[in-house]
């Protein structure tokens, strides 16, 4: 299976000051994922409320500076910087990744914070872009609606919270939604915990977004290869 799905990438990776949770500058990010092969590493930074105040185009400018520094970070190097967002509404303490998109969208997705999940699914939603719920099965998070959602991440490694991965796969599997993984690197030494692995390089956004669609993937968890679909 490695040789089959032979490129690797991180789709869920947080930076610093963007995510003020992350203890990981734009560089480290990149030297972390180089030193393990990785051939693309997705930055999906948070996006919520605190956001919405101020002039949107200053708010865009300042969220995308860490994906526009890990960009130059990676130059001369055999690894893709890819972006994407994690969003969260007021309504409660959901999580959602957006994939399919690029960083000329940001001032419009703070523009729809305050719409909630379904809102931004209605006005926000195209053939392009997957917005999955992160993490469901984790302690204080509600379910979302399934009319307001392409997946949900199954396979979400952050070391300090509970995903109840087994639920979430289930879930995924009951209600035929599309699934996503990744490390929810935060901190030093939790880098590639999950992988993507993908037949194709995936070279941006819109990219990750066409293999989570398309389901011909698999995981790696931990150096274990994982076919999240039925053969």
């Amino acid at each position: 299976m490695e040789n089959i799905y032979g490129y690797k990438t991180e789709i869920h990776a947080h930076t610093k000051p963007v995510s003020a949770c992350s203890a990981i500058t734009p560089e480290m990010l990149v030297d972390s994922y180089v030193s393990v092969g990785a051939h693309g590493v997705t930055i999906t930074n948070h996006l919520n409320p605190k956001w919405i105040d101020g002039d949107k185009a200053e708010l865009a400018e300042k969220y995308t500076a860490d994906y526009y520094a890990a960009k130059k970070a990676a130059e001369g190097k055999d690894l893709d910087v890819v972006f994407g967002v994690e969003i969260r509404f007021p309504e409660n303490d959901n999580d959602y990744l957006v994939y399919g998109i690029a960083p000329e969208d940001t001032e419009e997705i703070i523009a729809l914070i305050g719409e909630g999940i379904v809102g931004f699914y209605k006005k926000f939603k195209n053939k392009k872009n997957l917005i999955l719920q992160a993490h469901p099965f984790r302690n204080g998070m509600v379910r979302a609606s399934l009319d307001s959602l392409d997946g949900i991440e199954v396979f979400n490694m952050h070391p300090h919270h509970n995903s109840r991965i087994g639920l979430a796969a289930q879930y995924a599997r009951d209600n035929d939604l599309i699934i996503s993984g990744g490390s929810d690197y935060h901190d030093e030494g939790w880098h590639a915990l999950c992988l993507l692995r993908t037949k194709e390089r995936l070279r941006d956004s819109y990219d990750v977004a066409e293999a989570l669609r398309e389901r011909d993937i698999a995981f790696e968890v931990s150096g274990n290869i994982i076919l999240p679909y039925r053969r």
